[in-house]
């Protein structure tokens, strides 16, 4: 539990060694820190972030290093998250740390770099240089660059493309400092609105194009209506600059749009779906179990093509009218533009996609979202399972079968099984959907810990 004003943090950090390492928080951290939050601390010669696991005042055996700073004002995990990360470390025997470090994508929004700067007697010798006029050595101009003020080893190199030879040499003298320094790139907030991309002219477009705007030229050929420039970075990454490019020519109509939806008019959005008598009595058991807040799985056995995921979309919109949030995790392989795009249609701002084929800044604002409750429906892939969201409902695991929901590095873990214990912790609703079911839920089944529809 979290004391005010406690002097030790107990601290998980991304390496493999299963156990916490107890650091001293300054003065003006013991009222800050929470369990849950990121804190940047020395490891060995490193500086490493780690996840606090508590707050405490026991003195550890050996004198404990200072943490440097917090990177979190609030949690990054919140208590339900620490716990499921405590049972995978525990089930799958994986280092607490690295479980933690998995769980929390907000790499992107810290960056290391190394400043050089001179020791007293690189100063001297410094000037000494300055005073003997211009020279092309590369000592010589590693120095008088150091000169006035300290500079990042990427500075040196990109203005002295020699200077790595020379910042060894000159560091075996005595006469230059390394430090590793961690700065804090401004997190990536969500937007104000989605970028929506459709075609205006595509025969206006220029002989010689880019392979990027041919793709995209090709998608929305092949493809009507418009579509959400972030469904469409699952294919390519650089689809909202070539979007941007595009419409300045007039080949296709970009639209901001700051609420909900996907721009498109009532006209384009495709087609509510009736539901058939089958998927109406496998949608009704769903809903019964969302309403009545308890924990139950299904396992919903459907051939491809059979509309099981009208089934996931009206379940989620059962949890969203319940004032549950939803989570949604599919494939590596099947979370494509065309399927990113279905659920766009039908909630809009209130979803989010966790994907690794976003940069590390476009996952960590995504996690924000999901963190600050402005999305309450997340589209993933395994890791997807890690999403903060809170007041959790129903969890639909598509394709229960499919092997990329195990992950081969560590912390190995297998993302399906992850999702029932989480559910199972929050009482939420589980639908697992196949065509063609896995043996551990079909046992499941005949031991009476699921329910079947089909």
């Amino acid at each position: 539990m979290h004391a005010a004003g406690s002097r030790f943090a107990d601290v998980a950090l991304p390496v493999p060694l299963d156990k916490p390492f107890t650091y001293e928080l300054p003065e003006t951290l013991r009222h800050r820190v929470q369990p849950g939050c990121r804190l940047l601390v020395p490891f060995a010669n490193r500086k490493l972030t780690g996840v606090t696991l508590d707050c405490h005042d026991r003195s550890p055996p050996q004198q404990a290093r200072p943490a440097l700073r917090l990177l979190d004002e609030e949690p990054a995990l919140t208590d339900e998250l620490l716990r499921l990360g405590r049972w995978i470390a525990d089930y799958y025997c994986a280092p607490i740390g690295e479980v933690l470090k998995s769980m929390v994508p907000l790499a992107g929004e810290i960056r290391t770099e190394r400043v050089v700067s001179l020791t007293l007697a690189g100063a001297e010798a410094a000037r000494h240089f300055t005073r003997s006029g211009s020279s092309n050595d590369p000592y010589v101009q590693v120095l008088r660059a150091l000169d006035k003020r300290p500079r990042s080893a990427n500075y040196l190199k990109r203005k002295l493309p020699e200077s790595d030879n020379a910042i060894r040499g000159l560091k075996r003298k005595g006469w230059l400092e390394i430090e590793s320094v961690v700065k804090e790139r401004d997190p990536l907030r969500a937007r104000g609105g989605r970028l929506i991309v459709a075609a205006e002219d595509l025969d206006a477009a220029p002989a010689k194009t880019t392979k990027g705007e041919r793709w995209l030229i090709d998608y929305l050929a092949s493809h009507a209506g418009a579509h959400d420039v972030e469904a469409l970075a699952l294919e390519r990454k650089d689809v909202a600059t070539v979007a941007r490019r595009l419409a300045k020519t007039g080949v296709v109509r970009l639209t901001k749009v700051t609420t909900g939806g996907t721009g498109e008019t009532a006209a384009q959005r495709p087609p509510r779906l009736k539901l058939n008598t089958a998927q109406r009595s496998a949608f009704d058991a769903v809903r019964q179990s969302i309403r009545s807040g308890g924990f139950q799985t299904f396992l919903l056995h459907g051939i491809t093509g059979s509309g099981k995921t009208e089934v996931y979309l009206r379940a989620i919109e059962e949890s969203l009218a319940n004032g549950k949030s939803a989570l949604l995790l599919v494939p590596e392989i099947a979370l494509t533009p065309a399927v990113a795009a279905q659920f766009f249609a039908r909630f809009g701002d209130d979803m989010a996609i966790l994907h690794s084929a976003f940069s590390g800044r476009e996952r960590s604002g995504q996690w924000r979202r999901v963190r600050e409750g402005k999305a309450r429906v997340v589209l993933g892939t395994r890791s997807g399972v890690f999403a903060p969201v809170s007041n959790l409902g129903l969890v639909v695991v598509d394709e229960e079968h499919d092997t990329s929901y195990k992950q081969d590095e560590t912390p190995r873990y297998n993302g399906r099984d992850v999702a029932i214990v989480r559910a199972q912790k929050a009482g939420a609703t589980v639908l697992l959907g196949s065509a063609t079911p896995s043996l551990e839920s079909r046992y499941n089944v005949e031991r009476g810990k699921y329910q079947l529809v089909r």
